[in-house]
């Protein structure tokens, strides 16, 4: 099936977008001009709605979110904490602090999986959104 931009695969926008981050962040010709810290939040969850679908290299988005969320639901540390109040602490974290590139990167790349195992209105936003990119990249 065709796309608007052509075949990409999960895989292919997972490469691009992380090419994007790293030129963006560290680059200093035209594409770097474009980006900004805020940004890179928003670029990172469409990350990892990809990653999900693309290759191992891709998979540790949600090995990370995964292991975030058996983390904090199991420690009696801090009592009875579901995995909806973990993705309410990422969110808080990642948009609610100082953009900060690396940060906003592992974050970022580690609420689709945080989300989709929340369920409920956590992860409806994502579905939807990324159901309508991936038919626009043919992922």
């Amino acid at each position: 099936m065709g796309s608007m931009f052509g075949a990409f695969g999960s895989g292919g926008v997972c490469l691009a977008i992380a090419v994007w981050i790293v030129i963006g962040h560290r680059g200093k010709g035209k594409l770097a001009a474009k980006h900004e810290d805020h940004h890179t939040a928003w670029w990172m969850i469409i990350f990892g709605i990809f990653a999900a679908g693309a290759g191992q290299a891709f998979s540790a988005p949600a090995t990370v979110g995964a292991a975030l969320t058996h983390t904090a639901t199991q420690s009696a540390a801090f009592g009875n904490v579901g995995v909806g109040a973990v993705a309410a602490v990422l969110t808080i974290v990642l948009f609610g602090t100082k953009p900060r590139p690396l940060l906003d990167s592992v974050l970022g790349a580690t609420v689709p999986s945080v989300y989709a195992a929340a369920g409920g209105l956590w992860a409806l936003p994502l579905t939807v959104v990324g159901s309508v990119i991936k038919s626009l990249v043919g992922a």
